[in-house]
């Protein structure tokens, strides 16, 4: 059997999608890796097959064709709702190599933002099963998190949000050639609740309880953790920095790059160095790696894997992505949130409900005093860490890839 793994966007995106197809590998499975075209040297030491695609949604926000950076902040909303002239040529070409790059696959998986695979496998004659890193089953126990996170939504609509994201994308995607005039968005999304369709969703139901009101299609693996392995071999100075001290706060916002990135970078900075902890200062997409200079208090790097620098920090401040948090809970570390935007404040919201987590903070609300009383707080709680300990331990009795991999061979 050869799979296919379609995982549009960001690290968060693709990383767990890497560590299906080594699972998949395992097995003694061909695997092909269908992500953007930065992430090929990863994939290829992983041992993967590896298919381009040549663009980012988020070009569609981009300062100037072919940026990562945005020319206004990240906002859902306008997100799906872009000028379709700006949104065409990119689709056009996501879509035109998610359609070459799934043709020799016996099996498709697929994440959201990899969604026309649904409609390509399906005209080619070929499975397409969705995975997801956000519950994105319709249920009347929460709202979407990809839209609705940050508004407060009545109980009783809490299923209609998903259809109302559900046309949103419909909306999107309509501006490709490929699927104008068509009603596919729809048409999949119904399928996979009217002919059952398996959904594996990559988190834990310790940080997320199943819905009580989901089919028997909808299935929750635990996290799909990626391990670069011997890969990556940590540098002598940041080994130094670490054992010179107590264990330091770990500040990093991933794929975020907002026009004030820099703003709330050097106020969680500051806020953590006024706490009176040091910093390991992760700069990501934000591209500012050059701005913020090592000292005895601040070690600043683009990337550090989040598998072995969690294991050694005293507190994670990220952006509440799936990915990070997962991380986080992972090595036992309580999280602070600043939410940017999608399922971010979702996130944050459920490590409140574990009683692992302080509510988010609002990007428009930070400063750095509140960083301060944050992280002396976190760091200050007992509870927190009874919880964490045991939260972690749950998360690692999963073993996430293993039971999707079993799931697939089994044939769910």
């Amino acid at each position: 059997m050869k799979i296919a793994i379609a995982s549009l966007g960001s690290c968060g995106d693709v990383y767990p999608s890497i560590a299906l197809g080594q699972g998949f590998r395992n097995v003694g499975l061909e695997t092909n890796i269908i992500a953007h075209k930065m992430f090929e040297p990863v994939v290829r030491r992983q041992g993967l097959l590896f298919s381009p695609v040549n663009a980012l949604y988020r070009q569609s926000l981009a300062i100037h064709p072919n940026s990562i950076y945005p020319a206004k902040a990240l906002d859902t909303f306008r997100l799906l709702t872009l000028k379709k002239r700006r949104v065409a040529p990119i689709m056009d070409s996501i879509v035109n190599d998610l359609e070459h790059a799934i043709r020799d696959a016996d099996l498709v998986l697929y994440n959201m933002l990899s969604l026309p695979v649904h409609y390509l496998a399906k005209q080619i004659g070929i499975k397409a099963y969705p995975i997801c890193l956000q519950p994105l089953g319709r249920t009347n126990e929460f709202p979407i998190p990809i839209i609705f996170s940050h508004l407060k939504v009545p109980c009783a609509f809490y299923s209609l949000t998903y259809r109302v994201a559900e046309k949103c994308m419909a909306y999107f995607l309509s501006s490709t050639r490929q699927f104008k005039k068509k009603i596919f968005c729809r048409d999949c999304f119904d399928e996979i609740y009217s002919r059952h369709i398996p959904v594996l969703h990559g988190f834990s139901r310790h940080i997320v309880p199943r819905p009580t009101d989901w089919g028997e299609n909808m299935h929750i693996t635990g996290y799909w953790f990626h391990d670069p392995g011997g890969e990556w071999v940590p540098p002598d100075d940041l080994k130094d920095f670490i054992d010179e001290g107590p264990a330091p706060v770990c500040v990093g916002f991933g794929s975020m790059n907002d026009l004030d990135i820099k703003t709330v970078i050097e106020t969680v900075v500051k806020g953590v160095l006024d706490a009176g902890q040091r910093v390991i200062l992760l700069t990501g997409w934000s591209g500012l790696e050059s701005q913020f200079r090592p000292s005895s208090n601040l070690y600043p790097a683009k990337d550090i894997p989040h598998s072995w620098l969690f294991q050694r920090v005293s507190a994670v401040i990220h952006h509440g992505g799936a990915g990070t948090v997962g991380a986080a809970l992972r090595a036992g570390v309580p999280s602070i949130v600043i939410p940017f935007f999608f399922d971010q404040r979702f996130w944050a919201k459920q490590l409140v409900k574990q009683g692992v987590g302080l509510p988010p903070i609002p990007k428009k609300h930070l400063k750095r005093q509140r960083i301060t009383f944050a992280v002396r707080n976190v760091l200050g709680n007992g509870v927190f860490r009874e919880r964490l300990k045991r939260l972690r331990d749950q998360v690692n009795s999963e073993n996430g890839v293993k039971n999707a991999v079993t799931l697939i061979l089994n044939g769910l």
